[in-house]
């Protein structure tokens, strides 16, 4: 029996996360985890994340002020990632700290608002000193604690990750890639779609339902940005209609008996002049032998990677579920990679076989990727 991962709102809420739109359009990019909804999902990830110990020894409230300080920061990777905690036994209490270095991702907003933080300190005479000699006695106690062994890091979990990390970046300036893209939502939130004729997107049904408001999001409101990164892009269209699967019921979206219906097709408002990619026609059995011989990829925009296309190029088709349904893979994807396209990439073609939806657990404790087979969208994709 498959049962959703942990926190199973990944598989709904969470699965979508990031920007509200691509930079170049509408909004910035580096103020979107704030966002209604976007901001709740990262929290979410964030506490899943979190090691078993840490998490046992923290206060309902303590973890609710920790999910929203994590609402309020862009997922991303750092340079430094430290998250640490402190035993019971100073003062009875325990503390739970995070330290994030890395490069700057301040878009124009946020240095704005930074500036004028800092002009108001400097009214203030002895503030920014002060400040200044309490973060470095911060930062010198957390040094000695360390190397004394009394602070431990704690270890962190990518939810869908399984041992390696083995995603990759891709550049984006070639087919197959310029034709996968983010799904971006006006309201907050983003998916990964894949451009499957001139004017037709395949994406997760989940991607385009607001589960907070209980409605579907407004096809205008929402963009496909081709070719997507670090703010670039190919090609962009909104969204004019959707067509989603008549058998996906928003209610049961965390049920895996409904994982297999969790398919949409995102109709433009424009052709674009990109190669679509096309749909595979091999049986599961032809599937599975090419994803044995090493061809088997996932390409999606991960929510610790939301700016750049990342990939795991010779994962494995594990079996079928669910009565054909679904297919299980090892392939490693987190939020944000919903809708992504499972793919079999040759040097002479490539060809979607199935697109991912959730990150499921089996009753011995692994986990596996979660894709609708092309079966269940076939028709309809070649019927537009």
């Amino acid at each position: 029996m498959l049962q959703p991962v942990g926190t199973a709102r990944g598989i709904t809420e969470s699965m979508p996360t990031g920007d509200k739109t691509t930079r170049n359009l509408v909004h910035d990019a580096a103020g979107d985890s704030a966002a209604t909804g976007s901001g709740e999902m990262w929290g979410d990830l964030f506490l899943a994340r979190l090691a078993p110990e840490t998490k046992s020894g923290l206060s309902p409230a303590q973890l609710e002020d920790i999910k929203r300080v994590a609402a309020a920061v862009a997922p991303g990777r750092h340079r430094v990632d430290w998250r640490f905690s402190l035993p019971a036994s100073l003062g009875g209490k325990r503390f739970y700290g995070v330290l994030l270095a890395g490069a700057d991702r301040r878009g124009a907003r946020r240095h704005a608002q930074d500036r004028m933080m800092r002009r108001q300190y400097r009214r203030r005479p002895g503030r920014s000193n002060v400040q200044a000699l309490a973060v470095g006695f911060a930062l010198v106690a957390l040094v000695l604690m360390l190397l004394a062994g009394i602070v431990h890091a704690d270890e962190t979990k990518v939810v869908g990750i399984e041992g390696a990390d083995n995603r990759t970046p891709i550049e984006t300036e070639v087919w197959p890639w310029t034709a996968l893209g983010r799904i971006n939502r006006e309201i907050g939130g983003h998916c990964t779609g894949a451009l499957i004729a001139p004017d037709l997107v395949l994406t997760a049904a989940h991607c385009l339902y607001n589960f907070k408001d209980e409605r579907w999001t407004i096809p205008m409101e929402v963009h496909f940005v081709a070719g997507y990164h670090r703010g670039d892009y190919r090609e962009h269209a909104r969204a004019d209609d959707f067509t989603v699967s008549p058998n996906w019921v928003p209610d049961r979206a965390k049920d895996e008996s409904n994982i297999g219906n969790d398919w949409a097709l995102v109709h433009l408002e424009r052709s674009l002049t990109i190669e679509p990619v096309p749909l595979s026609s091999r049986s599961f059995q032809q599937m599975k032998l090419a994803a044995a011989a090493g061809e088997l990829t996932i390409a999606g925009y991960n929510g610790d990677y939301a700016e750049i296309l990342t990939e795991d190029h010779g994962c494995q088709l594990v079996a079928k579920a669910e009565g054909g349904r679904l297919l299980l893979h090892d392939c490693d994807a987190t939020f944000g990679s919903s809708g992504a396209p499972l793919l079999l990439v040759t040097p002479d073609s490539t060809e979607i076989i199935g697109l991912q939806s959730a990150i499921v657990e089996l009753e011995d404790g692994r986990s596996f990727g979660a894709a609708v087979p092309i079966e269940a969208f076939r028709k309809a994709a070649r019927s537009h």
